[in-house]
């Protein structure tokens, strides 16, 4: 099979390996399409940490279970699946608490494992989501973005009619999140450095959008306030602007070696709340459901659709940040069926 092998120099190379084939407990999926996100790009470029290159990267995956093992039999071929990426080892103290996103033996597709940009994923069968035939299937690879927002509101809390919130980032996940925060009854305020996402927030519900927090009249604050690009600027300006009682959350990954400014009396005096969340937490059924409901405007995040062999134009355009929500589509041969939308 065609695959894109990821060795952390920067690169991808497209190269040709062998079939997998199903352990007991497994399926093969044949891939339909796979999401790329910057978490992607932090493996291609060698800069993740809990990555083991060389790696197929990709963990948005979505396609047909075309084989299983002898104790998958309960899924039957031909079912279209969302894959969760999430591969604890279910004994450690993390997993056996429930916290299964921080097992301490954790592995992941496309990350530890071999992912999605490749036309076959061997997965454990414990990991896929049938999708309802309702569901358009580009609209599939979503399912894991959506999820993650879910396990970020989890970690917030509830929200009350007419908080105010801020997301620092309108990208897929930005976007998610401020649709779902404000379908929750909150009046949501967008700030990106791009300003062709900025009318793309408001179509997500976004009341006000900027360039940067200081363009947008703050003065009494947010009541939450949630990064989602991943930079340190973002993390100080959004812990800035919390308003006091308020909370704010970290979604964006940064380096590891990121360091931040923050001040301990202003978290005292303000009496602020602080959460983050890591990847996903027993949110991916409900990340199904939510997508088949209309909750997430699926066709407006997905804006280019490239065949594998084009990998290097779909990396090209996360990296330049054109668009949204770039796919990858293994299945589809060079100058075949892709799309670019604006």
């Amino acid at each position: 099979m065609r695959a894109a092998i990821a060795d952390g120099s920067g690169a991808v190379t497209l190269t040709i390996v062998d079939d997998p084939a199903p352990r007991s407990t497994e399926v093969i999926v044949q891939v339909d399409s796979c999401g790329i996100c910057g978490t992607d790009l932090h493996i291609i470029d060698g800069d993740y940490p809990a990555a083991r290159t060389p790696i197929v990267p990709g963990h948005e995956i979505a396609g047909t279970i075309v084989a299983r093992g002898q104790a998958a039999r309960h899924l039957e071929e031909g079912v279209f699946v969302v894959v969760d990426p999430v591969v604890e080892c279910g004994y450690c103290d993390q997993c056996r608490s429930g916290r299964t996103n921080l097992c301490v033996n954790w592995q992941g597709y496309g990350v530890t494992e071999p992912g999605g940009f490749a036309e076959f994923v061997r997965v454990r069968a414990v990991d896929v989501e049938p999708i309802p035939p309702s569901v358009p299937h580009e609209w599939a690879t979503l399912v894991e973005p959506v999820s993650c927002a879910l396990h970020a509101l989890d970690r917030i809390g509830p929200i009350r009619a007419a908080d105010r919130a801020l997301v620092i980032g309108a990208g897929t996940t930005g976007l998610i999140l401020c649709q779902l925060l404000a379908a929750s009854g909150a009046i949501v305020d967008v700030v990106d450095l791009s300003s062709h996402r900025h009318l793309r927030a408001e179509g997500f519900g976004a009341h006000r959008t900027a360039a940067t927090v200081s363009d947008i009249d703050h003065s009494d604050g947010w009541d939450l306030v949630v990064e989602a690009t991943g930079s340190v600027s973002g993390f100080q300006d959004g812990l800035d602007a919390v308003r006091p009682a308020g909370r704010f959350h970290v979604f964006g990954v940064s380096s590891p070696e990121s360091i931040a400014r923050v001040s301990p009396y202003a978290i005292f005096a303000k009496e602020l709340t602080i959460t983050g969340s890591q990847s996903l937490q027993h949110t991916f059924a409900r990340a199904v459901h939510t997508v088949a409901g209309g909750a997430v405007n699926c066709a407006a995040l997905i804006t280019a659709r490239v065949p594998l062999p084009d990998i290097d134009t779909a990396i090209g355009l996360v990296r330049r940040g054109d668009g949204i929500k770039t796919q990858l589509l293994p299945g589809a041969a060079h100058g075949q069926p892709g799309s670019r939308r604006a």
